[in-house]
């Protein structure tokens, strides 16, 4: 009895570390998936989570926009004027018009790395009742032209645009996950969409409000 009442005061701190390490563990586990606010770049709200199963992280962009929903969707829907300003769009064909569906090719000009060239099949849907807009990309890689001399195929992407009628204006997000094609580094890719999403939200939002001021 005595040796076991000795014992007793020797387990404790590992019983407290044992508590300590499987709190750690449920708290990983309750934010695996969840959204984490990394920052905010000119204006636009920049969140990330991880994709369970996977070394990849998705991104997600919010804003607020001072223009209706409506005039946001015609500046995501005009593709063909992609180049002229959306940061590092090459070019950008559309190989196929189905009207709320379309079928493009973009090559994106990379700092640092290779270049890209992605085949994306694009969605664009309207729920009358709520007003909200989404516009959903997935790659199609081998539903396009051969990937071009110099550049890294895209095989893997999802992004979706969600725009919500919202203070006399919209409520805008962003999201976004891609595998950036190649062999890079999950924490490059990662850095690479945080800027370019947020780049990419700011520059259509521009772009919006410049075509709402001339109306």
């Amino acid at each position: 009895m005595g040796t076991a009442r000795r014992c007793v005061p020797r387990l404790r701190p590992l019983l407290a570390a044992a508590v300590t390490v499987l709190t750690v563990v449920r708290a990983a586990a309750a934010t695996e998936g969840a959204w984490q606010r990394v920052g905010d770049r000119d204006g636009v709200a920049i969140e990330t989570r991880a994709l369970p199963g996977t070394s990849q992280r998705e991104v997600r962009a919010t804003a607020h926009a001072a223009v209706p929903p409506a005039t946001v969707v015609a500046v995501l829907w005009d593709h063909r004027a992609y180049p002229q300003f959306v940061p590092h769009v090459r070019s950008l064909d559309v190989l196929r018009d189905d009207g709320d569906t379309r079928l493009i090719y973009e090559r994106i000009g990379m700092p640092v790395v290779k270049d890209r060239d992605v085949t994306l099949r694009v969605t664009r849907t309207f729920d009358a009742a709520s007003g909200v807009w989404e516009i959903v990309s997935d790659a199609a890689p081998d539903a396009g032209p051969p990937v071009a001399r110099g550049y890294v195929r895209v095989q893997n992407s999802h992004s979706v645009w969600r725009l919500v009628p919202a203070n006399g204006g919209t409520d805008v997000s962003y999201d976004i996950r891609t595998d950036a094609g190649g062999l890079l580094p999950g924490w490059i890719v990662a850095g690479a969409q945080k800027d370019g999403a947020a780049h990419f939200v700011r520059a259509v939002l521009d772009r919006a409000r410049q075509s709402h001021s001339k109306d």
